[in-house]
């Protein structure tokens, strides 16, 4: 049975012919005021109206394997305060995550949690770029349509980080996991969607680079498709974890990498406080 729809825009990359010749980028250090070219991005992003189906009421329904995400109930024993202390959120936060993804398909013989992110929704845009190192400034959600990770920036990640254990764990299954959950109270203005996996073609993924000053990562941006069908959770609480997949190398699955965006709900209720979050990344990996 279908569950509510509600209809927004969100944010698709454009399709341009620069693509075409040219890789989409965007620069998160400062450029010489000199430099030939001072461009920080060359993304161009159009808004689409598109419908959002309510998942209430039958969550439990949907798996990381046949559609990409999953909700899990895990409350969390931190609070607000500790999610702004970097060394709480990176001790007891990360043994709460590494306790939720146990219970995943396949479980893991090994993670390694190697990035999180704060998001509230009544934080101003921002004016200058922001320092994507202090991982305790609050970010606003995202409304483009995106994956956190590149199938090549997943590799380049295990060579950074696990460099002595590479050649053994990418004979096994590798995924990147986000652990995505609400803080302080459920969120009703800007819910996360998440678009299932066999709804968007290939051609409708495109890889961007994202420069920073000590490392070259990559995500994938989206373009529109009459396809695409999206789901999210209304009312989602602190204690229901919405887990997305960005990776997965075992080919038999049917999803293997969900894209998702932030949407501005047309009818929240009254008086609802902003949107407040914190969204985990994960490698993830089963030996061979």
């Amino acid at each position: 049975m279908a569950g509510n729809i509600v209809r927004a825009e969100i944010q698709y990359l454009k399709r341009l012919p620069l693509y075409n010749e040219e890789k989409p980028f965007q620069i998160f250090v400062p450029i010489d005021a000199n430099a030939a070219d001072t461009r920080s991005t060359n993304l161009e992003f159009e808004a689409r109206e598109q419908q959002f189906e309510d998942i209430r009421g039958r969550e439990t329904k949907f798996s990381l394997d046949n559609d990409g995400f999953q909700i899990k109930t895990y409350p969390t024993a931190l609070s607000l305060s500790h999610f702004q202390d970097r060394q709480a959120v990176e001790t007891k936060y990360f043994n709460e995550i590494k306790q939720i993804l146990q219970g995943i398909e396949g479980g893991y013989d090994e993670v390694f949690l190697f990035d999180w992110r704060l998001r509230n929704a009544g934080t101003p845009k921002a004016e200058v770029m922001f320092d994507m190192n202090n991982l305790t400034t609050w970010l606003r959600p995202s409304p483009n349509v995106h994956i956190d990770q590149s199938p090549g920036a997943v590799l380049h990640r295990i060579l950074l980080h696990l460099p002595e254990q590479a050649e053994f764990l990418l004979q096994g299954r590798v995924r990147v996991i986000n652990v995505w959950r609400p803080i302080e109270h459920p969120v009703h203005d800007y819910p996360l969607a998440v678009c299932d996996p066999r709804s968007v073609p290939d051609s409708d993924l495109v890889e961007c680079d994202h420069v920073r000053r000590k490392f070259k990562g990559a995500n994938m941006y989206a373009h529109y498709g009459p396809g695409h069908k999206w789901h999210y959770l209304s009312g989602q609480r602190p204690d229901e974890v919405l887990l997305l997949k960005m990776f997965d190398s075992d080919p038999s699955v049917e999803a293997k990498a969900c894209p998702h965006a932030s949407f501005r709900h047309p009818f929240p209720p009254e008086n609802s406080p902003p949107r407040k979050s914190i969204e985990v990344r994960a490698l993830v990996f089963n030996h061979p």
